[in-house]
C-alpha cells in the first residue's frame, strides 16, 4: 500500500511524533497574522473579534518574533499561519516568514488566493513555502456564495493555477494544499474534488464547520454528523481501493488525520494560547506567559501521551447539539 500523502512542512512521521512526545517536544505552532479580511465567510470561524477590521490590541511583529523564537526553543519545526483573517493583507507577514524561515522553520499558510498575484507566488516558491487555498466547489455560484464575494471562484481559480503552474503540487511531499468545508450547497461534489486533489498531488483538508464564531450563527449551512461521517468513510474506501493509500480511520479531516494535539500549539492575533485552532480553552497569553510554562503544564503533557482519531471540538460540539 501507498503512504498517506502529506504536505510539506506538515509530513512527521507517526515515529517523529512519537519520539517528540517522548521528549516533550514542540514540532510546529499555529500563529494568526492581522484580523483583516477581504471575504465575509458567513461560517468563519475566526470571526470572533466583531468583524474582519484590524485590531487594536493585534501582536506587533517583534511580539510574532518572540513566539517564533520561543516555540523554536521548545523544537517547533514548522510554522503554521490560519487567520484571522487573510494573511496576504497583513503589512508585517513577509518579515514574519522570513523571520521564520532565517531561524531554520518550514511555513505553511492558508490563503483566499486574491493577493496571490504571479510576483507573490514566484516569491513563495523560491522560499519553499507551502500554501493551502481556500477551495470549496467548482460551482461558480456556490463558491462566491460560500466566501460571500461575487467573482470569488474566478479568483481562487487563478491563484490555484498559478500554483500549479510554479510547482507547487510537483514535490514529495506536496507543498499545495486546499481547504474545503463540507456544507449543504457542496456535499454532493466533496468526494469529486477529494478525487481531483489526490489526481494533481493537492492535500486535501476537508471537513465539517468548526464549532466557533460565524459557524455557530449561520443557519441552514452545516451538515449533520452522520453525513459528515458518510463521506468521511467513503473517502477512505477511495483512498484504500483507488489510490492504495490505507489508514485508520480518523474523523478529523478528509484523508488524513489531525494529530496537532500531541505536538503543537495555536497562538492567536491576541497573544492568547489555546491547545488548537478550534479550541476555546484559554492555556495563557504570551504577554504574560511563557511559552515554555504553557507548554510544560502537566494537562498538556498528559494530553500529548494520547492519540485520536477525532476532532475533540467538533464531538464535542455535536455531543451537546443531541442533547
Amino acid at each position: 500500500m501507498n503512504e498517506i500523502p502529506k504536505l510539506f512542512g506538515w509530513d512527521f512521521s507517526e515515529e517523529e511524533v512519537e519520539k517528540a512526545a517522548r521528549e516533550n517536544r514542540m514540532l510546529l505552532l499555529d500563529i494568526e497574522t492581522s484580523n483583516i479580511c477581504n471575504l465575509r465567510c458567513p461560517y468563519c470561524y475566526r470571526d470572533v473579534y466583531g468583524g474582519k477590521q484590524k485590531l487594536d490590541n493585534e501582536l506587533t511583529l517583534n511580539e510574532r518574533k518572540s513566539v517564533i523564537d520561543q516555540a523554536r526553543e521548545l523544537g517547533c519545526r514548522t510554522v503554521k499561519i490560519a487567520g484571522a483573517g487573510e494573511p496576504l493583507l497583513d503589512p508585517v507577514f513577509w518579515k514574519q516568514v522570513e523571520y521564520a524561515i532565517k531561524k531554520g522553520m518550514n511555513i505553511i499558510f492558508f490563503t483566499n488566493g486574491i493577493a496571490l498575484d504571479e510576483k507573490n507566488v514566484k516569491k513563495l516558491a523560491s522560499m519553499n513555502v507551502s500554501v493551502i487555498l481556500k477551495y470549496n466547489s467548482n460551482n461558480q455560484q456556490v463558491e462566491d456564495k460560500l466566501v460571500g464575494l461575487l467573482g470569488y471562484a474566478k479568483s481562487r481559480k487563478r491563484a490555484f493555477d498559478l500554483l500549479l503552474k510554479y510547482g507547487f503540487n510537483r514535490t514529495k511531499p506536496t507543498r499545495l494544499g486546499i481547504d474545503s468545508v463540507i456544507t449543504e450547497f457542496n456535499k454532493e461534489e466533496i468526494l469529486d474534488l477529494f478525487q481531483y486533489f489526490r489526481d494533481e498531488n493537492v492535500f486535501p483538508i476537508i471537513k465539517p464547520f468548526m464549532p466557533l464564531g460565524g459557524a455557530l450563527r449561520v443557519k441552514g449551512w452545516e451538515v449533520s454528523r452522520d453525513e459528515a461521517l458518510a463521506l468521511f468513510k467513503k473517502s477512505q474506501e477511495i483512498d484504500r481501493k483507488k489510490y492504495g493509500i490505507d489508514y485508520d480511520f480518523s474523523f478529523t479531516y478528509m484523508g488524513a488525520p489531525c494529530d496537532q494535539r500531541r505536538y503543537a500549539l495555536y497562538v492567536d492575533i491576541t497573544g492568547k494560547v489555546f491547545l488548537c485552532t478550534g479550541s476555546s480553552n484559554l492555556l495563557g497569553n504570551i504577554r504574560n506567559d511563557k511559552l515554555a510554562d504553557i507548554w510544560n503544564s502537566p494537562d498538556l503533557k498528559k494530553i500529548r501521551q494520547q492519540k485520536y482519531n477525532c476532532c475533540i471540538p467538533r464531538e464535542q460540539y455535536w455531543s451537546k447539539k443531541s442533547e
